[in-house]
């Protein structure tokens, strides 16, 4: 176990230890995402929207990265710094925890009291298969959450998936809107970006992503033409647990590499063409009405059930056209974009909309509302 690791459970066992003996404040919120390491998501967004619309609830963000905390702190946004002995009390009396990334607590701090409300917003609709979770049974008889009394899903079959894999019962489950996607619709522009949004590959490195992902330096110098003549801009944002580094960027015009620890969500409200492959994130792009494009060149490899392998049939819920090499990318965004020439997949995206989304829409509103009956 790593010396990190140590801290977290020793600050988490603090704060768990004293929840037991004070009381929850009622009114009282705190938010958190990817383990503390982010700013982002749907607790990300479900925060911002409380604290603009709701100022009588008391909302903190929690994070165990110094200069998320710096960067919030400085903008006037509530925060605390998770490994500051003067927080824990603090953290240990909160009423609601809300969580993107964990089904029972870890991106607030690792053992939630049972007394507490315990929200899950998930961060993603699955598209690839996952792994189940083990029962934590030793956490209820220590009075510990081991499932969360709200998870937000947007639809019943993701109830379903959830219920099984993380044995979460099935009346904790609440079908509504993802607060990103929300966000994502009120604030959508159309600057003539392209953003290329490719997903991790488990056990992938360098080599790997060198021969069946990333372009060459040719074809980079070949696309940035392209893309001064059609006058767009092309975004590459790779996933956080990508174990690769993108070329050198740093001599195309058009081309541009953005952190992989950005949130994703500003670069989709601007992106006019999103190219992704076997990631759900054109799930939250769908809900544009947008072109989406999917760039599989290692699909027969990618889809094989002895890597995770996927739930769905990849044909019948990705509406866009399949490519597979950087040249096709480049030729059919030329179409796309100067001739209009591709085939119209806007049917096809409101089909695998709806099959999606039990409810295209719901407002925050009606998640806050549902967060406040938990456990009363």
């Amino acid at each position: 176990m790593s010396f990190k690791n140590i801290i977290d459970i020793a600050y988490s066992s603090a704060m768990f230890g004293l929840s037991l003996v004070t009381k929850n404040a009622p009114n009282f919120w705190l938010f958190g995402a990817q383990d503390g390491y982010s700013y982002s998501d749907n607790s990300r967004y479900f925060f911002e929207w409380m604290l603009e619309h709701h100022a009588s609830e008391k909302c903190f963000w929690v994070t165990k990265d110094r200069s998320i905390y710096n960067e919030l702190l400085s903008q006037g946004i509530p925060v605390l710094y998770f490994y500051d002995v003067r927080n824990i009390f603090c953290i240990a009396k909160a009423k609601f925890i809300v969580c993107t990334h964990s089904h029972i607590g870890n991106d607030v701090y690792k053992f939630i009291n049972r007394s507490k409300s315990l929200i899950t917003l998930w961060h993603g609709i699955p598209l690839k298969k996952m792994g189940n979770s083990p029962k934590r049974k030793y956490r209820r008889y220590l009075n510990m959450k081991d499932q969360p009394d709200l998870f937000l899903v947007t639809s019943e079959r993701d109830a379903e998936l959830f219920n099984d894999l993380y044995h979460i019962d099935r009346d904790k489950f609440f079908i509504g809107t993802y607060p990103r996607v929300n966000n994502l619709i009120s604030r959508a522009d159309n600057n003539k970006t392209i953003l290329y949004a490719p997903t991790f590959r488990d056990g992938m490195g360098q080599n790997y992503y060198d021969k069946y992902v990333f372009p060459t330096l040719n074809e980079l110098h070949s696309l940035n033409d392209s893309l001064v003549k059609i006058d767009h801009r092309f975004i590459v944002k790779m996933h956080p647990y990508v174990k690769a580094e993108f070329p050198d960027l740093s001599g195309f015009s058009n081309i541009e590499l953005v952190s992989a620890f950005d949130d994703v969500q500003f670069y989709l409200a601007q992106a006019s063409i999103l190219i992704t492959d076997y990631s759900s994130i054109y799930f939250d792009y769908l809900n544009l009405d947008r072109e989406i494009i999917f760039f599989i060149p290692d699909f027969e490899w990618y889809h094989q059930e002895s890597n995770r392998g996927l739930l769905y049939e990849y044909e019948d819920v990705t509406p866009g056209v399949k490519l597979t090499t950087w040249l096709e990318l480049e030729s059919n965004l030329v179409n796309l974009i100067s001739n209009n020439n591709t085939a119209d997949f806007s049917q096809n995206r409101k089909e695998v909309l709806d099959f999606f989304y039990t409810q295209r829409y719901s407002d925050n509103a009606d998640l806050l509302n549902a967060c406040q009956q938990v456990n009363i």
